[in-house]
């Protein structure tokens, strides 16, 4: 059994001066702080020499703060008043329970965990509409959980395989009384951002001599990663439908783009080789995502969709040649 217990005690100062086109003009000062203690129980039970057993439970945190002013000079009213009370946010606090289970043996370990998050007060960035601003606003209650598992094998000398996935679900407990549930998402139910449902990874490689002061080796791996949304209320009014509102570069004012907001999943395949000299010379050959996968990582907008719209993506197709000489 481990007890432990982390004491903790913030405070941040800081002052916002704003300036140019659309800016307000500020100048202001504001301060953030807070004090606690954040526990953990760790219980851990030797079954036999190839099997081990656990359970925790921890308190995480984090600090609050105070937003930045909007640029009120480019809100519209209604998304003035609905975002305009979001000035300071409270700390984020959480209770993790876990269960896991660790197993080796001759040429294999295996690694289970399931795991469930009761958090309160979570911290969510929300794009504010026109405003051009983005602010963090606190969710009442939320929770994720999932199983985590690992399993590597190593049965034939220089030849190793790691299998590792995940199943989580992250989702709001609570609901905001409207027009707010629609314009941010926080609603039961609602997916967390920037959380896979599913995620899988596999790896192996293979090493052998190439002579009696040199070994060689190759290595490949695949990931996969689970469609997600980039900010919650993405799972509002989607596939949406955006319209600038003014004409641009011959585009009429009602020009208009439409977007799925649900990211798509996307895989990853990555090849090395290599050569390691006994001399501290090494010599590696690689290609990271083999297929050019054209991954789509966040989706950004700005002013609420009246302005730029873009993908942040994956870097593509990457080959080269790399040497290292240690002394």
């Amino acid at each position: 059994m481990t007890v432990g217990a982390r004491y903790y005690d913030f405070e941040e100062s800081r002052r916002f001066v704003s300036g140019g086109l659309f800016a307000n003009g500020d100048n202001a000062a504001d301060t953030t702080k807070s004090d606690g203690v954040s526990p953990r129980v760790l219980l851990s039970y030797d079954v036999n020499d190839t099997l081990t057993l656990n359970a925790q439970a921890s308190k995480g945190f984090r600090l609050g703060g105070v937003n930045d002013p909007l640029n009120v000079t480019l809100c519209s009213p209604d998304d003035e008043a609905l975002f305009g009370s979001f000035q300071s946010y409270d700390d984020e606090s959480l209770w993790n329970y876990e269960v896991g289970a660790k197993a080796q043996g001759r040429g294999f370990y295996a690694n289970v965990a399931g795991f469930y998050n009761d958090i309160s007060d979570l911290q969510v960035t929300l794009d504010a509409g026109s405003c051009s601003s983005r602010v963090v606003f606190n969710v009442p209650d939320a929770h994720s959980m999932g199983v985590e598992a690992e399993v590597g094998l190593s049965h034939t000398p220089g030849l190793d395989f790691v299998f590792s996935g995940s199943l989580i679900e992250a989702e709001f407990d609570s609901t905001l009384p409207e027009p707010l549930a629609t314009a941010t998402g926080i609603r039961e139910g609602n997916r967390l951002p920037s959380v896979p449902e599913f995620q899988l990874s596999v790896s192996g490689s293979y090493e052998f001599p190439v002579s009696a002061t040199a070994d060689a080796y190759v290595a490949a791996s695949y990931s996969h990663v689970g469609n997600r949304y980039t900010q919650p209320a993405d799972q509002e009014n989607n596939p949406r439908t955006f319209v600038h509102g003014l004409p641009f570069l011959g585009a009429p004012a009602d020009a208009s783009t439409t977007v799925d907001l649900l990211l798509p999943s996307y895989d990853l395949v990555n090849l090395n080789a290599g050569v390691d000299f006994d001399s501290g010379f090494s010599l590696v050959v690689y290609v990271n995502n083999l297929l050019d996968e054209n991954a789509l990582l966040s989706f950004d907008r700005e002013r609420g969709g009246r302005a730029r719209l873009g993908y942040r993506v994956g870097t593509p197709r990457t080959f080269g040649i790399t040497a290292h000489q240690s002394f």
